[in-house]
């Protein structure tokens, strides 16, 4: 019996008192630990503290910007309507009245649908307008579409499906940061550093305005989140097992398929630990089981991808044309080198292509993105010269520079299967998964230099630049175009 449980059952009050009963059971309780070793009770408060920050900085978004972004988020809105009424849209599927009236409301008048729109005319606003994102996966449109439709009736006013389906960011933001801290307490970071690592990410100007819209990048946060919680099964528990990273390859990719990205990642990992492992101990068996664990990922993939894009275009008007497809240029030269002209240019501006609406945007937030490049862009080289080769720190460091540079060579490959041409220009937005792979680096170094304070002072101007941005009250001026780029898409 340990001294918690003596105390609270041999004292004068024993077994008598009231509530004696729930004492001890909290008593227990709180020395009970759970995923990562975490007490129960310090889990509980982080969750409460990460829950009412990401309730914070999206509901504040979504409240002080109501225009839709103007990149696809109405398609996106009109995808999870028709996914809540039942159906799944296909090639030529248009936007659903509701949705075009609830996007003229939030883009002609500002509104929202708990207050009067007027001046709507459904035969001149967006009738051929189409739901082109049909592309994507429905993981993410299934789940915010039953828990829209289950809440949208409770939330007073009319027309309420685009804001609902806004906020509903936030339970996609605080998983991601749940996750982000559970997985970083799995890496041995103490609780303070992983606290401060699930605080950043909200702070990152690309992950708000993603949560903070109808988008499939709404999950972006927590699908990198899950691909570093993998790889700390592979690098630091060495469970080799198939199930789980098969798992979580086909949910993370099935929300879309750029959000699958850290999971192969995590396969290429595993390929060099397979590699490594048969060089040095020339041990075909050990190396067979992380090899495993690459083709278990990869086959998931495949799999997820491949079976949606069959099922998809099948479906749907022959001969339909993307009327959203103007980014793609026809191969010219050399195939090799148009595919790979833009290898590196994820790492360019990595944490400001985003956007935000103006009320939010302005230059405290764009001068804030930059400083977060600087920072982010050299964690992973921090974490590799902190750490042992092979060791789970220069593991992370070398995936996420692998997962940021291969970004640009799955979209690629994603366009010229679609069509035969290339990006001439991937923007850094498409790898926006490995934002808490980055963020993670920071923490490993940050806790192993010891460097508490600068992480608690840093994270700190962090807040108070977001929240005084939302509030308008400190923007320093409307953001300059050439600081800020699309997000969504």
């Amino acid at each position: 019996m340990t001294d918690i449980e003596t105390i609270a059952t041999t004292g004068p009050a024993a077994a008598t008192g009231p509530g004696a009963a729930l004492r001890r059971a909290w008593g227990r309780s709180t020395r009970r630990e759970i995923a990562a070793g975490e007490p129960l009770r310090r889990l509980l408060l982080v969750s409460l503290a990460l829950i009412c920050i990401a309730i914070t900085l999206v509901f504040i978004a979504v409240a002080r910007g109501p225009e839709l972004s103007p990149i696809d988020e109405p398609a996106h809105a009109g995808y999870l309507y028709t996914v809540s009424q039942g159906h799944i849209p296909g090639k030529g599927t248009l936007i659903p009245a509701e949705i075009r009236y609830e996007w003229y409301c939030h883009d002609q008048q500002q509104t929202t649908g708990s207050a009067v729109c007027t001046g709507y005319n459904p035969a001149d606003w967006g009738v051929k307008a189409q739901e082109y994102t049909f592309g994507d996966p429905p993981v993410y449109y299934v789940v915010t579409a039953f828990l829209d439709r289950a809440i949208s009736p409770l939330v007073p006013g009319t027309h309420n499906f685009i804001t609902v389906g806004r906020d509903l960011g936030a339970l996609w933001l605080f998983a991601g940061m749940i996750v982000l801290y559970l997985t970083a307490r799995k890496l041995r970071i103490s609780w303070p550093y992983a606290f401060g690592a699930a605080v950043l990410l909200p702070l990152c100007p690309g992950i708000l305005a993603s949560t903070s819209e109808v988008t499939s990048d709404a999950p972006a946060a927590l699908c990198g989140a899950l691909g570093i919680y993998a790889l700390a099964r592979l690098a630091v528990d060495r469970r080799m097992g198939l199930i789980v990273p098969f798992v979580l390859t086909v949910l993370t990719t099935g929300t879309k398929i750029l959000n699958g990205m850290p999971m192969l990642a995590v396969s290429g990992v595993a390929l060099f630990m397979a590699a490594n492992t048969f060089w040095r101990e020339r041990d075909l068996r050990a190396a067979l089981r992380p090899f495993l664990v690459f083709c278990s990922i990869m086959s998931a993939f495949l799999i997820t991808f491949l079976g949606w894009t069959v099922y998809q275009d099948h479906r749907g008007e022959k001969g339909w044309k993307n009327p959203n497809a103007i980014n793609g240029l026809k191969l010219h030269g050399s195939k090799a080198g148009d595919m790979l002209s833009n290898l590196f240019d994820t790492f360019q501006h990595f944490t400001m292509s985003y956007w935000l609406q103006p009320q939010i945007n302005g230059e405290s937030v764009s001068i804030w993105a930059a400083l977060l490049c600087v920072v982010f862009v050299g964690a992973p080289f921090a974490v590799m010269a902190l750490s042992r080769s092979w060791s789970w720190g220069w593991l992370l460091g070398v995936g996420t520079l692998l997962g940021i540079g291969a970004v640009p060579i799955a979209v690629q490959l994603q366009v010229y299967m679609a069509n035969h041409e290339y990006f001439e220009v991937v923007a850094s937005r498409y790898a926006i998964t490995f934002l808490p792979w980055t963020i993670m680096c920071l923490a490993a170094v940050a806790y192993r230099r010891r460097l508490k304070f600068t992480m608690q002072a840093f994270i700190s101007v962090g807040i108070v630049v977001m929240i005084l941005a939302e509030l308008h009250i400190l923007n320093l001026g409307p953001a300059l175009v050439s600081r800020s780029a699309f997000l969504v898409g």
